[in-house]
């Protein structure tokens, strides 16, 4: 009788090896994960149009444009005041220390607080060049984050557009090669399992992603709308905030709270003003989680919250900040390709259940 016990150390071997594998090909890795996933999403879409006698490939362009026109247009438009709050930081950092600074001077912890605040800004002007500190302090704002984030859009540029390549040729010619793959494989057992996986993980990933954008959508505009009337400054950028981080279950708001609560200290006066625009914006969440997200999510399929919470840690120490935004579309395919692999049905029931 094989001892099984003695596989394990091979197996945590192998995760190990993956998961290294995974951080060192972050870079290849992104943008195949991105296309795959888009073209889950695209892909019913196409089809219809294929249905309806479009040549897939034209189908595919058209559909890709629409979207990519859609991005493009909502990037170029909120570009500007995106930048102008980037060169703010400094302003934001400082308006809050003197809120710390003005709440109770008298408080040992908020002292503590300001005096970390103020040994933190002098120990980053000190260790670059101790002999002149207000140098030091002009390079490392004006050059230091500059040069990541121009890195970093540069990066996205080129790896944006192989993922965009790539999620064309998937549009165009993935079922066909889903085809030969299966019709590849040994056994008819096989080919079923493989197909049932594709099919439903297609139909999951669509309705998923459909039903949380629109809600996502339509959530950023009332925000919008709401800080507009608030005389927030720039409206739609925080909209959009709000829209786009609300793809990160739990954490998502939370960062757009605090987003929003710097923001109103920068511009608000009074204590009354600053705190206005958070508390409602927690308060229109709180409502959005006890009564929208259940009402459409619910009957679709159940996450356990501890599972996402930690996937979500675990691919932002994987890939960052994308990993964090795909960590629960990656969760949910792998929650179906759990559902129909015999061995793995422990962890799909751990992960959450689906009702269709």
């Amino acid at each position: 009788m094989p001892n099984k016990t003695a596989d394990w150390p091979l197996k945590i071997i192998a995760v190990l090896a993956i998961l290294y594998t995974l951080q060192v090909a972050r870079d290849v890795m992104l943008p195949i994960t991105l296309a795959l996933i888009f073209s889950l999403l695209l892909s019913p879409v196409v089809s219809r149009l294929q249905a309806m006698r479009v040549p897939r490939s034209l189908a595919a362009l058209g559909i890709m444009s629409i979207c990519l026109s859609i991005a493009g247009g909502g990037v170029y438009a909120l570009a500007k005041p995106a930048s102008e709050w980037l060169q703010r930081v400094p302003e934001a950092v400082e308006v809050v220390r003197e809120q710390l600074s003005s709440v109770n001077t008298s408080s040992p912890d908020v002292d503590a607080a300001t005096r970390s605040i103020d040994s933190l800004a002098q120990e980053f002007s000190a260790s670059a060049n101790p002999r002149n500190p207000e140098l030091t302090k002009v390079v490392i704002t004006e050059a230091g984050w500059r040069s990541e984030l121009g890195e970093t859009a540069k990066n996205f540029g080129v790896y944006g557009t192989l993922s965009i390549i790539l999620l064309f040729f998937l549009l165009t010619s993935g079922e066909a090669l889903m085809r030969r793959f299966i019709h590849s494989l040994p056994t008819q057992r096989d080919k079923a399992v493989v197909t049932r996986i594709a099919h439903r993980a297609q139909t999951q990933m669509s309705r998923y992603l459909m039903t949380i954008t629109a809600v996502n959508i339509a959530i950023g505009c009332i925000t919008a709308l709401a800080l507009y009337l608030f005389d927030f400054p720039d409206p739609a950028l925080w909209g959009a905030v709000a829209a786009l981080m609300r793809y990160i279950p739990y954490l998502g708001v939370s960062i757009t709270l605090i987003l929003l609560s710097i923001v109103s200290a920068v511009s608000y006066p009074t204590a009354t003003a600053i705190i206005a625009v958070p508390a409602a914006y927690a308060l229109f969440s709180a409502a959005v989680g006890q009564f929208i997200d259940p009402l459409v999510h619910g009957f679709r399929f159940s996450l356990n919250p501890i599972v996402v919470f930690l996937w979500i840690f675990f691919w932002g120490w994987l890939w960052g900040a994308p990993g964090v935004l795909l960590a629960v579309p990656l969760l949910t395919l792998f929650q179906v390709v759990c559902q129909h692999t015999e061995r793995l049905l422990p962890l799909a029931h751990i992960i959450g259940s689906t009702n269709e």
